[in-house]
Order: structure tokens, then C-alpha cells, then sequence
């Protein structure tokens, strides 16, 4: 069931349906960011409001061309998502590249904890090539 409630937030976040996102999450959710610090994003959020302010920080920092989870895995309780995205900084029009993990702990159905590890390139730099096999 945990796997489910995490594909149903990403189906959201294809959407654009924040409320849902926010929906999935408990009243105590501890969302952090584990990343470069000079992402606006790569800090700790917690409860709903939290949520909410992450996504606000996210739709105004970046312009997205495309965002994708490649690979979920399951553990129980907890679910872990490699991904990975690319687009531009809306202040800069600078392209980015970003791959990343995710790491859900969902309890009664609702996210209680995300931590998100990130590997950010932006303009000319290239992440290392690599499949998703």
C-alpha cells in the first residue's frame, strides 16, 4: 500500500495538483532537502504549510522540461525513488540537469517523512552518463 500512496503523490505532481500532494501528507510530515545550498530548496520543511511551501519554492525556482521517477523500491514502510530532471532556472534561464533520490515513510497512508538527496548540474555542466537498468 505504501508504494501505491507514493505513485499516487507523483501522479499528482504530473498533474500539477498541490492540494493532493499536501493531502498525502500526515500533520507532523518532516519534508527535507538534502542538497546544494545554493537551492533555495535544500532545507528542512515540516507539517502541511511546510509542504506547501516547498512546492511554492519549486514552481518559482524552476522551469521544468521534464521531471521522471525511473526506479521505485520498495521496503515496507519506507519507499525509495531514483529519478531525475532537467530544465531551466526561471531567474537565470540557466538549463539545469538534476538526478536525485527520494525516500518516503508513509504510516496510515500518509507521508510522514521525505527526504530528498539531490546531484545538481546547471548550464554547461554534464552529469555522468549513465542507463537506468
Amino acid at each position: 500500500m505504501s508504494l501505491e500512496v507514493v505513485k499516487q503523490v507523483y501522479e499528482h505532481v504530473a498533474n500539477g495538483d498541490m492540494d493532493a500532494i499536501v493531502g498525502h501528507c500526515s500533520e507532523d510530515v518532516e519534508w527535507v532537502v538534502n542538497g546544494p545550498a545554493q537551492l533555495e530548496r535544500s532545507r528542512a520543511f515540516e507539517g502541511p504549510e511546510g509542504v506547501r511551501d516547498f512546492l511554492d519554492t519549486i514552481d518559482r525556482g524552476w522551469k521544468y522540461r521534464f521531471a521522471a521517477p525511473r526506479e521505485f523500491i520498495d521496503a515496507g514502510d519506507k519507499i525509495v525513488v531514483l529519478g531525475e530532471a532537467e530544465g531551466k532556472e526561471r531567474t537565470s534561464e540557466q538549463p539545469f540537469k538534476s538526478r536525485w533520490c527520494h525516500i518516503f515513510t508513509i504510516q496510515n497512508d500518509k507521508v510522514v517523512s521525505f527526504r530528498e538527496f539531490i546531484c545538481h548540474w546547471v548550464g554547461d555542466e554534464t552529469p555522468p552518463k549513465m542507463s537506468w537498468r
